[in-house]
């Protein structure tokens, strides 16, 4: 092997730039994509169920979402007497904090009661109720009313001065009972 044999096997590889025709043409790159087309878009997916399934399957979650809403109608309906009960008996907490209209507050607060039991239970006798009848019947539909607020309501509405010198805890205990008592009787349906 002569040394010649040897410089051509080990010499660098040819880099670009080397030869002449190693730089590209730009007017034959121009005409070479002058033949090309766009290639065609596959069509737009369609958002329409394949099956006939599917199609059953929106329609019974259409209709549960509407019994749904209808549901959610209806209850806010049915509930409207409790929320008008709770703006009234809010408009009750300052009259109940001033010793002069204390009576004429706990007064009011048992025709709420009461009116709001008529609303909830219309078949139930709820107008001839008085006394421990009354306690018991609110109890029942889930009430925490003791004795003493049953007196309370009951002077209240028949004393001229009934509750006028009771403890300001013992009413604000009263009307915290009678907003718990309204927002969580509950009615048969």
């Amino acid at each position: 092997m002569s040394t010649a044999d040897t410089a051509t096997t080990t010499s660098p590889p040819p880099v670009l730039g080397d030869f002449p025709n190693d730089v590209p043409d730009t007017t034959d790159a121009s005409v070479a994509l002058t033949g090309l087309t766009e290639l065609p878009l596959p069509a737009p997916v369609s958002y329409m169920p394949q099956t006939w399934g599917w199609g059953v399957v929106a329609l019974l979650v259409l209709l549960c979402l509407a019994w749904g809403v209808w549901r959610a109608w209806q209850r806010y309906r049915r509930e409207h007497y409790r929320r008008m009960a709770l703006v009234e008996l809010d408009a009750l907490l300052p009259m109940s904090r001033d010793p002069a209209h204390r009576t004429a507050a706990v007064a009011m607060l048992a025709v709420l009661l009461k009116r709001t039991a008529r609303a909830a239970y219309p078949g139930a006798g709820v107008a001839a109720m008085q006394g421990p009848s009354w306690i018991d019947f609110l109890n029942r539909h889930r009430g925490r009313f003791d004795s003493r607020d049953g007196q309370y309501l009951a002077m209240a509405s028949y004393a001229p001065r009934g509750v006028d010198d009771t403890p300001q805890d013992d009413i604000d205990a009263l009307l915290q009972r009678a907003r718990q008592w309204i927002r969580e009787h509950h009615v048969e349906v």
